[in-house]
């Protein structure tokens, strides 16, 4: 006797749109996915879309997750959440850990996209600090980056030609009772005019400590303005490299936050003349920090003023001065032993001997630049490598150094060295690969004009970590 089993199969109901779900679904409720939900899902507004962390997953509804898909035959998982949703649901670390990939100016559409972005997106952590380069900056981005109240803000080579003063003053108005460093370098355009930052700055913003306006356009009119700031104003560091500036305005300014300066660069500042920078040096015997590289005025007597009134220099920058010789370093190094960084690029009075004096007098300097320096040979990379074994960054590009200087760094300054420039120097694949095999924590190395250049599978055979330029 034949028995037959009679199924009932439902009819399948008009989609409204959205998915109404009933019951929690389980393993066993498997519905499969279609390319049309792939290209129709979507999310709600913000104001329908947020739903708190702590609220069970589990219970969904049109309103409660953060996106709603317009097919019926969305795919869930054994919680019953929506697979569109289920990525909303990371937790707050990841998210944030993810959004900190991208640049500042994409954050400013995330917060657009839904409530729970929005929070996310807007989290103080991810605009604490602010590097924006090469980027055309508009109204609506100085409107959004002011209201996230950045504590350290950069804008590297960016224009901004449709800014005008209003919406700077209305940028730093936002952020006034935050912002706490400011650099703004190599941008064009009316609105990051340096002069007119500065004036601004002066006026509005008297928790900033840090100062950079580097190849901006800034002015006595600018500097002035710093001069003329409110009284709870004090700079620590003051970067002009590259601006119009006179003796009469930098002495004011120094003046005014003599208390607090550690920290001064003028490079390529062409009108400043010794006497100012005596004036200087007399008035912030504390400073840290100095760069007067490329100030063609500077004479041997203001160095012999800095090397008497400044004992707690730790940076300095004597890029291109006709004036340092071998002597006068020795004198400066004798009075100044805490030195961290030195830079005497294209110095022409530097030999060997100034290396041997940095040797016996700095032994923990972290950084030396000696680069064009054509009187500097491997008799005094020896001094070096011999008594300054926690160098880091050294830059030898257009000096004499060859294989010998190149072998010494890597037998006796292995251990710490992580930048190594040598450009335009003789020196042999097998010293090459030498430094790569015997500086675990090398990085990048500069081999711009060198003849022997290692291949891309002898850098990773050698190490794996270092990137060398030119790449093979």
């Amino acid at each position: 006797m034949e028995c037959f089993v009679l199924y009932h199969v439902p009819s399948r109901p008009q989609s409204s749109g959205v998915i109404k779900h009933t019951k929690r679904y389980t393993p066993e409720d498997k519905v499969k996915p279609t390319s049309a939900f792939r290209d129709t899902h979507k999310c709600l507004p913000p104001a329908e879309t947020h739903t708190p962390l702590h609220d069970d997953p589990g219970r969904t509804s049109p309103t409660s997750g953060a996106c709603s898909c317009v097919q019926t035959d969305c795919k869930h998982s054994q919680a019953g959440v929506h697979v569109c949703n289920r990525w909303l649901y990371l937790p707050d670390e990841v998210w944030l850990s993810i959004l900190s990939l991208l640049p500042h100016s994409e954050l400013c559409r995330v917060v657009q996209v839904c409530s729970r972005l929005h929070t996310l997106a807007a989290d103080h952590t991810l605009w604490k600090n602010l590097r924006i380069e090469n980027s055309n900056l508009t109204e609506q981005w100085l409107l959004c980056v002011g209201r996230r109240r950045p504590r350290s803000l950069c804008l590297y080579s960016c224009s901004g030609l449709s800014l005008n003063s209003w919406w700077l003053e209305v940028f730093f108005t936002l952020c006034r009772n935050f912002l706490e460093e400011l650099k703004v370098t190599s941008c064009t355009g009316p609105g990051l005019n340096g002069d007119q930052i500065l004036l601004l700055i002066g006026q509005l913003c008297h928790r900033v400590t840090s100062v950079d306006m580097s190849w901006s356009g800034a002015t006595d009119k600018g500097v002035k303005a710093l001069s003329d700031c409110c009284p709870g104003l004090q700079l620590r560091s003051i970067v002009l490299n590259g601006c119009h500036v006179t003796d009469d305005p930098l002495m004011k300014l120094v003046m005014r936050h003599k208390e607090s300066l550690c920290r001064l660069e003028v490079f390529g500042c062409q009108f400043i003349t010794p006497s100012c920078l005596q004036g200087v040096y007399e008035m912030c015997p504390g400073l840290q920090r100095l760069n007067i590289g490329q100030v063609p005025k500077v004479n041997s007597h203001s160095l012999t003023v800095m090397t008497s009134q400044l004992k707690s220099l730790i940076a300095l920058n004597l890029t291109g001065l006709q004036a340092v010789t071998d002597a006068s370093v020795d004198t400066l190094l004798q009075n100044c032993v805490e030195f961290q960084s030195l830079i005497f690029s294209s110095c022409p009075g530097v030999s060997d001997l100034t290396l041997h004096s940095i040797s016996k007098y700095t032994p923990l300097i972290r950084s030396l630049d000696v680069s064009g320096c054509k009187a500097v040979t491997d008799v005094g990379i020896r001094s070096l490598a011999l008594g300054c074994r926690r160098l880091q960054q050294l830059d030898l590009s257009s000096t004499g150094t060859g294989n010998r200087g190149v072998s010494l760094l890597a037998n006796y300054c292995s251990g710490h060295l992580h930048t190594v420039k040598l450009s335009f120097c003789h020196i042999t694949l097998e010293n090459i690969l030498k430094l790569c095999r015997r500086c675990k924590k090398l990085k990048v190395l500069h081999l711009y004009g060198c003849a022997h250049l290692p291949t891309e599978r002898e850098i990773r055979d050698t190490n794996a970590t270092v990137t060398v330029h030119p790449l093979p």
